[in-house]
């Protein structure tokens, strides 16, 4: 409760100063709901309300954002369980520097704050649900500190950016059997290119790669996720009354590090991947209606491929396909008051992995509503 006050009062401070020196501030909230069930019977849902608050004076920005949910899970075998509660609070704090040197520069510095829930007991780690099927998968972590340095440039035809981030994630108690869990940092440099080739058509190249340092649990080597590489492909389309984007994005996993035995202090790198590569598809599309009314649509494709282990090892995970096709609509209410509604349909099929030892094929659906004001 004391972290939530802190968290707070740090807004409050912002609103305070945004009444006496004219910072415009944005609030956006609304409710998001998640259901799936998988064709062995297995089923669960997920409703979230989040809350977020921007605000911007001068070359500084603000940001924070947190949720309320309520998870459920129902499991063949295993009891009904839920859990509500508030998770992290997502806190940003950016710097520009624009027009002052050859490139644009912002700093930036993101904290994660640990209003969630941890120190989880085995019904409560039955709610950690597959990425693809409920939109919130973490409920709490520790302190983390992210700084952030991006490079933006613009010259004819032509735009270009890279970003360079370190998070830091502080140890807390994952679980009831799992304490002092120390996750590792990560390491991140992203970059992006864009050519118009006229007012109507532009390609984007993308490129991340990522590095994971050793989780730790008290104070023992425990797991090193492999580094990661993304190149993703894009075009975009603009019209008077419509607009639209194309993007193709691969990954590409290294090979992770586990222990060798249940008190091993160093790490062995796997003989195979534990990942497959990773392809993905986005297309979407907004149809302008009027100058207050905006139509969205958006089809996405997703395929990881098996990885290198064969089908009888205990770290075989199988291949993965997942198609999903959202509707929107997006509303200008007035010159304070925005609102939008969406409705996603997905269905995927997952071969057998760790976590289940047989082919499943999972469908579902969300809705969603956000109402955003302006002060």
């Amino acid at each position: 409760m004391k972290r939530l006050i802190i968290a707070i009062s740090m807004v409050s401070i912002f609103f305070s100063s945004g009444i006496s020196c004219a910072v415009d501030i944005q609030i956006q909230t609304g409710s998001n709901f998640d259901w799936w069930e998988s064709d062995k019977d297995d089923r669960g849902y997920q409703i979230y309300v989040p809350v977020q608050i921007e605000t911007e004076y001068k070359d500084f920005s603000f940001l924070m954002i947190t949720a309320f949910t309520h998870t459920n899970s129902n499991l063949t075998g295993i009891k009904d369980h839920s859990l509500s509660c508030v998770v992290d609070t997502k806190v940003n704090f950016s710097y520009e520097i624009l027009d002052k040197f050859p490139a644009d520069i912002i700093l930036g510095v993101d904290f994660n704050l640990p209003t969630g829930r941890t120190d989880l007991d085995n019904d409560d780690l039955m709610l950690f649900m597959d990425p693809d099927l409920v939109s919130i998968t973490s409920l709490g972590e520790g302190y983390n500190i992210n700084p952030t340095l991006t490079l933006a440039k613009e010259w004819e035809n032509w735009a270009a950016g890279v970003g360079l981030g370190y998070l830091w994630r502080g140890e807390y108690d994952f679980s009831k059997e799992t304490r002092d869990y120390n996750p590792g940092d990560l390491f991140n440099f992203t970059g992006e290119i864009a050519y118009s080739f006229s007012p109507d058509w532009q390609v984007r190249l993308l490129g991340e790669y990522a590095y994971f340092d050793k989780d730790e649990v008290r104070n023992a080597d425990f797991y090193q996720e492999s580094e990661f590489l993304l190149i993703g492909l894009g075009f975009n389309h603009y019209r008077t009354k419509w607009d639209a984007s194309f993007n193709v994005k691969g990954i590409f996993r290294g090979k992770s590090k586990f222990q060798e035995g249940a008190l091993a202090q160093d790490l062995r790198t796997e003989d195979r991947n534990s990942y497959g590569d990773e392809w993905s598809t986005h297309l979407s599309c907004n149809y302008y209606l009027n100058k207050k009314t905006t139509l969205k649509s958006i089809i996405q494709f997703l395929r990881v491929n098996e990885n290198d282990y064969s089908s009888d090892s205990a770290l075989f995970i199988g291949k993965r396909q997942m198609i999903s096709l959202a509707f929107g609509i997006a509303r200008i209410f007035s010159p304070r008051l925005e609102g939008e509604l969406n409705l996603a349909g997905r269905i995927l099929d997952d071969d057998k992995n760790w976590y289940h030892d047989d082919d499943r094929t999972y469908k579902g659906f969300s809705i969603g509503v956000k109402l955003k004001s302006n002060f």
